[in-house]
Formats: structure tokens, C-alpha cells, sequence
């Protein structure tokens, strides 16, 4: 690890100070990104979220601890049906994963009576019978199912809604509505995993993300979703969040909030045929209220369960080496471009 760590150091010095000087020339003429005028591109599924994480502290453990049930594609389910109701937290844990490891690893999904479906590599999982005293849950991989009854507890309401809406640019928004607000997870087809999580503590992606997706009036009786994913003249979309079923609340003061429902902004001109993609990090964790690269319910926060922001193999290596590599590239075409540009203004 450490020859590694010192190998990518050496790297990142060197890729600085041969790119440093022909930075400097190209600035000049080189287009700069501007808010996306197209088709958004799919991003790149994160290397955090298939990556091994530390268990979480041991005092925490108890209010996680559960029947982890191995269900494929490098998953555990660990199944609960405590005070909190039946939970089914959807762990990654690798494909070598026996029982009896440890199961404390990343959170990838989290199925409850608040929300009774996810998905993760490849993989669906519902909570039947989620209102009564012997709720199960159903894992369909490939078109079959599997399922796996969760221990037996106290019936409950099940206050839990949700829809999907294409939003364009061959990406998706998946809309849940709980009593602890609404959650839009965004998807771009063709990955097992969803690429950014909004909830009411983090309701709009970054301008960074090269598209426009935000939850308006987040902590309102009725929030909305707006999206963007095109340019030119395409409209700003917009759709509601579904509807808590009858009976249910929040359990958060409703607050409206009517200046996110002013107009999106409008995209600056382009300077050039150059658009923005959405940005995907590296390794880009935060805790709950921040963007995601993958579901990581709240309950995951408070049992420092969340995944790794510092992974403890060589993969960090291996992606910065693939970084360095497509640094490299892009240089390359910038200076055949400057050059042809050049080459035309003599002659």
C-alpha cells in the first residue's frame, strides 16, 4: 500500500509539472465548460460504491445488527423487525462473503415501511407485506425472485408512495415520498446503481453537474421536482412529488418555500460545441444532506455505516493511473487543435 501511495504521489507530480507550461499555452483558446447545451452523457459509475468499507464502530453496532441473508451480486440483506419497524439493510460485501464475516459494510439501498423498494446491482428488493406482523422481503434478480421473511414483529401503517419520471438525455428520476420528506434518486440507463440522491437536506444538484435536476419547496405540503437535461430551446420540466398515503404525516415541520419555485436560470451561451457532462467523483462520500453516488439511508449515518471516504487497498492507485492516462489524451487533442487552428490563421 505504501509503495503504491508513493507511486501515485510521484505520478500526480509529474503529470503537474509536464502539463503545468501547455496549461498555460492552451488557456487562451481553449473553450471553457459551459451549462449543458445537449444530450447530458452518462457518467461513470463511482469506484466508491463496489469498494470495501471499515465496519462501523462497535458501539453502534446493536442498532444494525440483524440476519444477514447472502441474496447475490456481492450483497447481504440484514434483516430486522425492531422498534423501528422492519428494515432490510442491503449491504455490498463482496462475492467471497460467507456466513459469518462481517457484514457491516457499505450501505447500497434500505428497504422500510417509509420506503418498501430499492435497487443495487442489478437487483430489486420490495417489502411485502410490509404492514403486517411478518413482512418479507422479495429480491428479483434477472426476472427471478427470492424470497426471504424478515424476523416477526408489531403491524404497522405503511406510509411510504413513489414514481418514476423519464427526465430525458436517457436518464431517469425515481420520486419517494416518506414521512421524512421526499427523496429523488437519479438514474442513467444502463447502470445498476443510481448516480445522485436529492433529499430536503441537499434538494438541487451543483451547477458542476452539467444538468438541471432539484426538489422544489422540499419541506413543503406539496414539492415538486424540476429537471433540465437538454439545451436549445427544451423547457424546464416539472412534476409532482407523489402524495404520503391517507393517515400518514411527516415528521418534520412543513415549512413552504417559494423562492425555489422562481424559474430555473437560463443557460449561458455557448462558446463552442463543447457541453458539460454530468460529473461523477471519484470516491465523492458525503453524509447524509450531501450528494451521493449511491443510496445511503440516514440511519446509515448516525451507525457510521456510510461508505469509506478513504478505501484501504490500491485501487486509488489504479484510478489515478486511468486519470493520468486520459489527462494525457485530452492534452494531446487540445494541442492538435491549437496547432490546426494556428496553421489556418497563417495561411
Amino acid at each position: 500500500m505504501r509503495t503504491a501511495l508513493r507511486t501515485s504521489i510521484v505520478t500526480a507530480a509529474l503529470a503537474g509539472a509536464l502539463l503545468a507550461p501547455a496549461a498555460t499555452a492552451i488557456a487562451a483558446t481553449a473553450p471553457q465548460p459551459v451549462p449543458s447545451t445537449g444530450a447530458a452523457a452518462a457518467p461513470v459509475a463511482s469506484v466508491s460504491s463496489v469498494s470495501p468499507a471499515p465496519s462501523a464502530p462497535s458501539d453502534d453496532n446493536g442498532r444494525y445488527e440483524g440476519r444477514p441473508v447472502y441474496v447475490g451480486n456481492g450483497m447481504v440483506a440484514v434483516l430486522r423487525n425492531e422498534a423501528e419497524g422492519p428494515e432490510a439493510w442491503i449491504r455490498y460485501v463482496g462475492d467471497q462473503w460467507k456466513p459469518g464475516d462481517n457484514y457491516m459494510l457499505h450501505v447500497v439501498g434500505l428497504v422500510t415501511r417509509g420506503q418498501t423498494t430499492a435497487e443495487a446491482y442489478g437487483a430489486s428488493f420490495e417489502l411485502t407485506k410490509a404492514e403486517t406482523t411478518a413482512p418479507v422481503l422479495v429480491v428479483t434478480t434477472k426476472g427471478v425472485a427470492k424470497s426471504y421473511p424478515l424476523p416477526e414483529g408489531k403491524a404497522g401503517r405503511v406510509c411510504s408512495a413513489e414514481k418514476s419520471q423519464n427526465i430525458g438525455a436517457g436518464m431517469s428520476a425515481k420520486l419517494f415520498m416518506s414521512p421524512d420528506g421526499p427523496r429523488a434518486e437519479l438514474w442513467v440507463a444502463g447502470e445498476d446503481t443510481a448516480w445522485r440522491l436529492l433529499d430536503r437536506g441537499f434538494p438541487a444538484l451543483p451547477e458542476s453537474a452539467g444538468i438541471i435536476a432539484r426538489i422544489v419547496n422540499p419541506s413543503g405540503a406539496a414539492p415538486g421536482f424540476e429537471w433540465k437535461t437538454q439545451g436549445g430551446g427544451t423547457p424546464l420540466g416539472r412534476t409532482s412529488f407523489p402524495a404520503l398515503p391517507k393517515g400518514c404525516k411527516p415528521n418534520y415541520k412543513v415549512t413552504e418555500d417559494r423562492a425555489a419555485d422562481q424559474p430555473a436560470p437560463k443557460p449561458e451561451p455557448t462558446t463552442g460545441t463543447v457541453s458539460a457532462k454530468p460529473v461523477v467523483p471519484v470516491g465523492d462520500v458525503k453524509p447524509q444532506g450531501g450528494a451521493q453516488t449511491v443510496v445511503v439511508p440516514k440511519g446509515a449515518v448516525a451507525a457510521g455505516a456510510e461508505l469509506a471516504a478513504e478505501d484501504t487497498d490500491d485501487s486509488t492507485t489504479v484510478a489515478a493511473g486511468a486519470g493520468l492516462v486520459a489527462i494525457f489524451a485530452w492534452l494531446g487533442v487540445a494541442l492538435l487543435a491549437r496547432g490546426r487552428r494556428a496553421g489556418r490563421s497563417r495561411g
